[in-house]
């Protein structure tokens, strides 16, 4: 019983581990110096609070020790309790700046639900970013992106992780399975076949991990389509389609503008 106890123990974040030792030190000493001097410590309250002001360094010194074995009982507190309240702060703001420098870097796990999650970073996912922002959508956003080094916008709104959006672990980090939408984006920087693969490749392992996502996909080949329809996307961003008929159109009304002066 006492095997499984303290392995149980042991596997508590060491935050647990030294705020539990250090509520043990102040209870026990606390108790024990209302039992060694009961008139300087009338009760066990008295105690702990002069065990606590003593720890912390503080010292106000409303209760202080006057006999012999109280003053020994104080060293050994002032030894062994202070060593520990000292390292569990040490660790409180070692654990905080970790904790900061992995959201930075896209380490850090995203628990909340129901947000929106974008797949890679470029010019079309800032603006899509921002105009989310200033519609004032309740939905938090998740951005995962493997070529980005650090959060590209730091707000308590944008979530930022780092990696391949293929991989189950990254996905994990952006808590896809309570997701409620997902917008995958096409990898300019890649061959536009190579791209498109790799955005299916990402909506399998996204609809395997939440089959009921709603999900929107960016496509730039004819070939591929099909395929992102058969792998359940829900919407397909068909964007050469869209950019060409707007140059097509663009071409068009210049050219007619020009017939016109002309004549």
């Amino acid at each position: 019983m006492l095997e499984k106890l303290l392995f149980r123990f042991f596997r508590r974040s060491i935050l647990i581990r030294l705020l539990s030792i250090i509520i043990i030190i102040i209870i026990m000493f606390g108790i024990t110096i209302h039992f060694i001097e009961p008139e300087s410590f009338t009760t066990a309250f008295d105690g702990i609070w002069w065990v606590v002001v003593t720890i912390s360094t503080v010292g106000y010194g409303d209760f202080v020790p006057k006999t012999i074995l109280g003053k020994v009982v104080a060293i050994l507190l002032i030894l062994i309790g202070t060593g520990f309240i000292t390292t569990y702060f040490v660790t409180l703001a070692t654990v905080a700046v970790s904790k900061e420098n992995a959201y930075m870097e896209g380490n850090l796990k995203f628990y909340n639900k129901n947000h929106l999650i974008i797949v890679g970073w470029n010019e079309r996912a800032k603006l899509v970013i921002e105009e989310y922002k200033q519609a004032f959508h309740e939905e938090e956003i998740v951005l995962i992106d493997e070529t980005l080094t650090t959060n590209p916008m730091v707000c308590d709104r944008v979530h930022f992780v780092k990696g391949s959006a293929s991989h189950y672990n990254i996905l994990e980090l952006a808590n896809v399975k309570q997701a409620q939408k997902i917008l995958i984006t096409a990898d300019q920087h890649k061959g536009e076949e190579y791209s498109d693969m790799q955005a299916i490749l990402t909506l399998v392992a996204v609809k395997g991990l939440n089959p009921s996502i709603y999900s929107m996909i960016e496509i730039l080949t004819e070939q591929q389509m099909n395929n992102a329809e058969h792998v359940g996307a829900n919407e397909i961003i068909k964007t050469n389609e869209l950019i060409s008929k707007m140059m097509y159109h663009e071409i068009f009304t210049r050219k007619t503008e020009g017939k016109k002066v002309e004549s």
